[in-house]
């Protein structure tokens, strides 16, 4: 496994003014006692306020480094093989990747999306706009393979455990599961959701539209669990590591991780008025 290099400084990649980066500095080397443990996992956002996007360097660094070549992103998703690694959407609709230690960049065209979603060994979806849900076919095809039966799909969530499975959130607030490899079709009775994440073996989370927050209990009890305390979060992210384990967004912008089963609650500081979040934690 390649390890990321998290430098010291990061230098800004276009010159724009630096107003504030001085007190965003000094904010970002500070963390609470629930940051005292280890920190491995490298939350990424989008930071609407500065035009920037930032990595969360984890032990020992225990800080945002930011980017200024935001360049019209409006959604991350992490690669899953590695922390230094987004695919990305802009607000134009083409999708890229991003290796920000290595330097390697790579586009993806032939469609125009509204929303990605990346799955096992780096499985690229998307929703495209003219109605129709894709997946990229990798070396030697690199093209998308298209899909008609969006059916009121909203959302993706690609599945950690297969290369052909993918969560699904449609208009009505259902959810449910296609593997188009396999032929395998699941629902997930019982709330209605307005945004829903997935972590560690496909473990299953939503906000509600009634404003609570919920896990997927799978067999023997095929149940949604629910959490009353939402606290304005607003955006889930599944932790890869812990299938009791999210990390959140909320809605002022302040990011955050929470594991139920364990009662660990840590805060990431000093990253300020986000609007897109992703985690990087390749086991």
């Amino acid at each position: 496994m390649k390890i990321a290099k998290f430098p010291r400084f990061i230098q800004p990649l276009v010159s724009i003014p630096m107003v504030g980066l001085t007190t965003f500095s000094i904010i970002c080397l500070l963390h609470d006692s629930a940051l005292a443990g280890p920190d491995t996992s490298s939350p990424w956002a989008i930071v609407q306020s500065t035009y920037s996007w930032a990595r969360w360097a984890p032990a020992p660094y225990l800080r945002w480094d930011f980017y200024y070549d935001l360049d019209n992103r409006v959604q991350l998703v992490a690669d899953p093989t590695t922390k230094s690694a987004v695919y990305f959407l802009k607000s134009d609709g083409s999708v890229g990747y991003r290796n920000v230690d290595q330097n390697i960049n790579k586009t993806f065209p032939g469609i125009t999306a509204k929303q990605i979603a990346v799955g096992k060994s780096g499985t690229l979806w998307a929703i495209t706009t003219d109605g129709r849900w894709a997946r990229w076919a990798d070396a030697p095809y690199l093209r998308w393979d298209i899909y008609d039966d969006l059916d009121n799909r909203v959302q993706l969530v690609g599945d950690p455990l297969s290369e052909g499975g993918i969560y699904f959130r449609k208009s009505d607030g259902s959810v449910g599961f296609r593997n188009v490899d396999q032929g395998v079709n699941k629902t997930f009775p019982g709330i209605t959701a307005k945004q829903i994440a997935v972590g560690k073996s496909g473990t299953l989370w939503a906000i509600t539209t009634d404003g609570r927050w919920a896990r997927w209990a799978p067999d023997p009890y095929l149940r949604w669990d629910i959490y009353n305390d939402l606290d304005n979060r607003v955006q889930l992210v599944g932790d890869p590591q812990s299938e009791g384990g999210v990390y959140f967004r909320k809605e002022d912008g302040t990011v955050g991780y929470r594991n139920v089963d364990q009662n660990i609650n840590k805060t990431y500081l000093g990253i300020g008025n986000t609007t897109d979040l992703t985690v990087s934690d390749p086991e």
